[in-house]
């Protein structure tokens, strides 16, 4: 377990759970920007993290956004270079990183999850956009990942309303992929992780790759894309262990080269 100012960091059978530790609300300082993004480039460098799980751990709010306190307007350039570049960077990640979104996520908090590939939900939480309330927009991403993610139309009321998105809504909307209670979101988000986690790393860093790249290209563009990474991974030995394991019927135990 490793403890910094504001992140909690603990790791098991191939997942490393960053929890949000920053009460009352999880607010987004520069410090925390900076301790997450020194988090993400230590666990891919560990081998034998497969899997991020980023949480809000027990507090009511996974994350209500950036920190009004250091918003000042000098600092207000410096939120936005170091938000905008850290969730490109989790977008593009190696690893599979899922948001357990334990209580409300609101504008940068909201932003922090979407950039995340894999989206669970306590069915209690809700998610909003509200900086339009505020007389501001969102920085971070939230203008071009929302309506990426649930559609142009609905992406558009809700950006310019600042209102609140509810666990059902949102299953409903394809913007989370499962909905839990608040009391089994934790463990149901660790076992999806471990059995995550028990999967081929450089197949899951290719799709995540094709996904994230390709969805901003022609059909065409992409699929050389994803070509380029059949044609590498068809040579590793992972896809030899793959396909050794399936005739064989046993579980592969895949070894990231």
């Amino acid at each position: 377990m490793t403890l910094t100012k504001s992140l909690l960091i603990e790791t098991e059978a191939g997942v490393a759970t960053i929890t949000l530790n920053r009460p009352p609300v999880n607010a987004l300082s520069l410090a925390l920007l900076e301790e997450l993004e020194t988090a993400l480039d230590e666990l891919e460098r560990d081998e034998a993290v497969r899997v991020v799980v980023l949480s809000g751990g027990a507090a009511k709010q996974f994350s209500a956004g950036a920190d009004f306190q250091e918003f000042a307007a000098e600092s207000v350039r410096q939120f936005q270079t170091k938000g905008g570049a850290l969730f490109n960077r989790i977008e593009q990640f190696r690893k599979p990183v899922i948001a357990s979104i334990n209580g409300g996520a609101y504008g940068g908090g909201f932003e922090l999850t979407m950039s995340c590939h894999l989206r669970f939900m306590a069915e209690t939480a809700q998610v909003a956009l509200t900086e339009v309330k505020l007389g501001l927009v969102p920085g971070w991403g939230g203008t071009q990942r929302l309506p990426r993610l649930i559609g142009r139309t609905r992406a558009l009321e809700y950006l310019l309303t600042g209102e609140r998105i509810n666990a059902q809504d949102a299953l409903i909307f394809g913007l989370v992929n499962r909905v839990y209670t608040r009391e089994s979101l934790a463990s149901e988000t660790q076992a999806f992780a471990a059995k995550l986690a028990k999967g081929a790393p450089l197949a899951m860093a290719a799709i995540v790759d094709c996904v994230a790249r390709g969805l901003e290209l022609s059909l065409a563009d992409g699929m050389a894309i994803e070509a380029a990474h059949a044609f590498e991974l068809g040579q590793s030995e992972d896809a030899v262990i793959g396909v050794t394991s399936a005739m064989q019927k046993a579980e592969p135990q895949f070894k990231g080269r």
